[in-house]
């Protein structure tokens, strides 16, 4: 056995002067491998010799853990974790909160009172009774709301809405056969026509508003429900399509009422315009208003025009009939519904106008010229024009300044005076063409042919010495 060397036993001394150490240094859990490796080759070299390369039993074993990391300072860091730092130098990952366990209670599903159906709507038939009977609602108007709501929220919108339509066809039903027999005054009658429909109006804007949800989920979401007010208009169509006395009555007192108007009498309009808006609402009024009433308007102007045509003269007529517009058009803005203009005025004039196109030329108008009645001659004009009626107007023109130019021209016991008088003439022709004729071009190609053709009939003594012809450019 070899003693140990100076090399060893310096080893050995520094062995122990670090035993001390070694369990602190233990503790940092970093283990300097590569220096203490190093140095335990350079400690153990003379031991190498040993084949087995086993030391003696006296030998100083150097470890590794018992080496200070202090030792070294090129292997300070002062970056190093905390002692309890994981030795595989992984990232520690922060604590995780403990998940929380959730207890899900299943709620059983709510069950329907028995007879829930059956209770809700005997609330809202009472109630529905007591609008139509024009009495206080059975309780508060809300919780009427809400039932409805209740009924549409449980799948049963359809046969509420059928419910409270059969309830409504049974008051409107009833309401229009009280009418049958009444009152034989068509004034009176017409109020209570008027009545029942404001109360149909009124009674239905009630209902809607209780079951404003069921029209607003129900009616939307099928295609073949009506709304609760079309529901009621169609309901009141029907049963007066099954009262045919009631809409007879109703119709005929309307007639009555606006023929009165015509010949001169005070009339309320008002039930007028609203029993006619009524007809347009029921959709009904084309039908069952608009043509009795052309054909009662068309008999009735007819009979007139012949009347006023022997009786009056020409000025006289045309006024007339310009005022029997002006009525007709206002009736129309006041209570007659707006599709009934165009065919109503048309009505007038072909009864009026058409039908005496040509009396009134032959009647009056060589007296209208000869008397330069610019007005009434204005008002011809503006008549014959709305029924396309010019080019007889035109030709009445040409005829009555050929027939009166004719006079001036052929008398040659005014030779002398003919040249001013027809300058005269042209002078009252050109006012009359300005403020009568609107400078219609037609007439003024009229008026330049017609003095051509004067002309020709004096060529000898209408020379250009006497007559300039520059006049005759307008």
């Amino acid at each position: 056995m070899s003693l140990p060397t100076k090399r060893s036993a310096s080893a050995s001394a520094t062995a122990t002067a670090t035993t001390g150490t070694a369990s602190t240094s233990a503790s940092n859990n970093f283990l300097p491998m590569k220096k203490a490796k190093s140095q335990a080759a350079s400690t153990c070299s003379p031991l190498d010799h040993n084949k087995n390369g086993l030391h003696h039993s006296e030998d100083v074993v150097f470890d590794p853990s018992s080496m200070s990391l202090d030792d070294d300072p090129k292997l300070v860091d002062y970056r190093t974790p905390p002692a309890t730092a994981n030795l595989s130098r992984k990232k520690a990952t922060p604590p995780q909160p403990a998940k929380k366990l959730v207890i899900k209670l299943v709620k059983a599903k709510p069950t329907l009172p028995t007879n829930f159906e059956e209770d809700t709507w005997a609330k809202l038939q009472s109630a529905i009774n007591a609008i139509f009977l024009k009495q206080p609602a059975p309780c508060d108007l809300e919780k009427l709301y809400q039932a409805v709501n209740d009924l549409c929220l449980h799948k049963m919108g359809g046969s509420l809405y059928m419910r409270i339509e059969k309830e409504c066809e049974a008051h409107i039903s009833a309401a229009l056969q009280a009418l049958v027999g009444q009152s034989p005054d068509l004034v009176v009658f017409l109020k209570l026509v008027e009545e029942c429909w404001h109360d149909l109006c009124d009674q239905m804007l009630m209902i809607r508003s209780i079951a404003l949800y069921l029209d607003r989920t129900y009616v939307k979401q099928t295609p073949t429900a009506r709304s609760l007010w079309d529901m009621g208009l169609q309901l009141f169509r029907k049963h007066l399509s099954l009262s045919p006395e009631v809409e007879h009555k109703t119709v005929t007192g309307l007639l009555r009422m606006i023929e009165r108007e015509r010949l001169g009498e005070t009339v309320n309009r008002k039930p007028l315009g609203h029993l006619l808006k009524m007809f347009t609402s029921l959709g009904i009024y084309a039908e069952s208003f608009e043509i009795p009433f052309l054909e009662c308007t068309s008999e009735f102007y007819a009979a007139e025009g012949m009347a006023y045509m022997q009786q009056s003269d020409v000025p006289d007529y045309l006024k007339h009939v310009e005022s029997r517009l002006n009525e007709e058009q206002d009736r129309c803005k006041i209570y007659l519904d707006t599709s009934t203009k165009k065919p109503l005025i048309a009505t007038a004039e072909r009864q009026l106008l058409e039908r005496h196109i040509s009396a009134i030329l032959d009647k009056g108008f060589m007296m209208l010229m000869d008397g330069h009645r610019i007005e009434d001659l204005k008002r011809i004009y503006s008549l014959f024009l709305r029924v396309n009626a010019l080019e007889s107007l035109r030709q009445a023109l040409s005829m009555y300044i050929r027939r009166t130019g004719q006079g001036l021209v052929m008398d040659e016991e005014k030779d002398k005076d003919m040249v001013s008088s027809l300058l005269e003439f042209k002078a009252s022709l050109d006012s009359i063409w300005e403020e009568s004729f609107s400078k219609n071009e037609g007439f003024c190609i009229t008026i330049k042919d017609a003095f051509e053709h004067l002309i020709n009939l004096r060529q000898v003594c209408l020379s250009l010495c006497w007559f300039d012809l520059n006049w005759l450019q307008y």
